[in-house]
């Protein structure tokens, strides 16, 4: 999962069927399919096909940036104990995530 901080994003599917996400819904796109993705929302596509799916992303700025929410969350030196508190994650999963990403606190 990952958002864009600096600008809103366009999709078009050119080739297959790709599976676009967000907390709130679950869209299957197909192609000539478009979705907006506002500014700041988080979001991810997988290829929900069993060909290659090709899609061409616009932004609405040339540094839209990348926020991945994995890493902010278990990539960092957050303590573990605040992480657990503001998720619903127990221990145990955030120490072995965070293994997985390079990191111990």
């Amino acid at each position: 999962m990952h958002s864009h901080r600096g600008a809103s994003e366009a999709i078009l599917v050119a080739k297959g069927k790709v599976i676009f996400d967000n907390e709130a819904y679950v869209k299957t796109l197909k192609k000539c399919d478009i979705m907006v993705l506002p500014q700041g929302l988080l979001h991810f596509q997988v290829n929900a096909g069993d060909t290659p799916a090709l899609i061409f992303a616009s932004f609405s700025s040339n540094d839209p940036g990348v926020h991945v929410l994995e890493t902010a969350l278990f990539q960092n030196d957050l303590h573990t104990e605040l992480i657990a508190q503001t998720t619903l994650l127990d221990i145990a999963e955030i120490k072995k995530l965070k293994g997985l990403l390079g990191t111990t606190n």
